[in-house]
């Protein structure tokens, strides 16, 4: 018997073009990242020589790394998984910053 693909987990883009990195960031991104890309892109562009294209593909391959780490489930998970032996929260992030304040009086 061979093993069948998933097909309920996502694709994971490989973006190949600019055009296709773009579209990627806005499906899979998260918010903001098409925002940061446009402009790193503009500014590694506009810092360019002309002919030496070397920090238009830096940022390119960073924003795909991005993408491909956001779209894989492994890196992920360990993204959330425990550090010290505790499970992070935003709302015991908020509680301990105001326990450290002296909000808990």
């Amino acid at each position: 018997m061979t093993t069948q693909p998933d097909h309920q987990a996502p694709a994971a883009p490989r973006p190949a073009t600019l055009h296709e990195l773009r579209t990627a960031l806005s499906r899979y991104g998260l918010p903001g990242d098409r925002e940061r890309f446009e402009k790193d892109l503009a500014a590694a562009l506009d810092a360019s020589p002309i002919g030496d294209l070397a920090a238009v593909t830096e940022v390119a391959a960073t924003y795909r790394h991005r993408l491909a780490l956001r779209t894989n489930p492994d890196a992920m998970d360990s993204l959330a998984a425990p550090i010290g032996g505790q499970q992070w929260t935003p709302a015991a992030d908020v509680f301990a910053r105001l326990r450290a304040a002296g909000g808990d009086r």
